[in-house]
């Protein structure tokens, strides 16, 4: 039996009439004597029975009224959230409630030293004493689960930790690759998922396979290709030729990501006589071919640089975190 409250008093007394208002409600009791009154409002109906006690209720609350002393059982404990959808964003805090049933189906909030929280499962990293739940970093929506024990009781909740941002993620944080391609290919904490790691040993790093459309952990792959302007294959920047016998056209052909703006990419293509001089396309790229994610994009050769016909290209990428 958990006691509600005590008061010392000699005899149970009975109710007086007065009456009561707020912004909520109006409440005139206007008998005196145990015949019982009622009160009532938008948000509750109170009617006072023949004893000496009473009995309130409304979508928030559910108690008795009139006694000097009462004790009640609790029957149940429930974890609540104090809004819906029951979500938070990743970094972020988000306040939790417990609520204690009893016997009389009165509610009532328990004492913050007799409730005690933890973390079940998920991405949340702690939870304090008053219910106040932080969320860690995610690389996709994940489910967490807290949960509140009171003696003898206890609930459990489950909420969903929102990823919020793409390139925030534990050690791969801010580092110009989605942290979604990395836990892809190296897991979730990978010592070999940064952009400078080359794990297939290629010689391309992370961040230029990630920009090309390659596997990074196939070393060896094939060229960029196409059929009319179908993708058949995102792979290495490939020299191309067209036009006929007596007047050819030579392109630098390459992979790029369709999303490259928003993934905060560039790609400077540049051309040399003698690898040791390059000079820097000026050309828009013209696009080939594409498939649902990346495009195969072209930029004419130079005539010359620095006075001899040009023969080489290089791509450059960069990301800007």
């Amino acid at each position: 039996m958990i006691p509600r409250c005590v008061i010392s008093l000699g005899m149970l007394m009975s109710l007086s009439a007065w009456g009561g208002f707020s912004q909520n409600y109006t409440l005139e009791l206007s008998a005196l004597d145990n015949g019982g009154s009622l009160g009532d409002s938008a948000n509750y109906v109170a009617d006072f029975s023949n004893t000496h006690g009473g009995a309130g209720s409304s979508t928030n609350y559910s108690s008795r009224m009139g006694y000097s002393g009462q004790l009640a059982d609790v029957v149940d404990l429930q974890v609540i959230a104090t809004s819906v959808p029951i979500t938070m964003n990743e970094g972020g805090t988000r306040q939790l409630a417990a609520v204690l049933t009893y016997d009389d189906s009165s509610l009532a909030v328990p004492a913050a030293e007799r409730l005690t929280w933890s973390v079940s499962s998920g991405a949340a990293l702690s939870i304090g004493a008053a219910g106040l739940i932080t969320a860690g970093s995610v690389y996709r929506d994940t489910a967490s689960e807290v949960h509140a024990a009171y003696p003898n009781f206890s609930d459990t909740l489950g909420l969903t930790i929102l990823n919020a941002g793409t390139d925030d993620f534990g050690a791969y944080a801010a580092d110009g690759l989605p942290d979604t391609w990395q836990v892809q290919y190296f897991g979730e904490s990978g010592s070999q998922g940064r952009p400078s790691g080359d794990s297939d040993g290629d010689g391309l790093n992370n961040l230029q396979e990630y920009a090309f459309g390659m596997n990074p952990s196939q070393g060896s792959a094939a060229a960029v290709a196409w059929s009319g302007t179908a993708l058949e294959n995102a792979g290495t920047p490939v020299a191309y030729a067209s036009g006929s016998a007596s007047s050819f056209t030579f392109r630098a052909v390459f992979a790029r990501r369709l999303d490259y703006l928003t993934a905060h990419l560039t790609y400077a293509v540049e051309f040399s006589a003698d690898l040791a001089t390059w000079k820097a396309s000026t050309s828009t790229p013209t696009v080939l071919a594409a498939d649902g994610q990346m495009q195969a994009v072209s930029v004419p050769y130079p005539f010359s640089v620095n006075g001899k016909k040009a023969k080489f290209f290089r791509v450059k990428v960069q990301s800007q975190p």
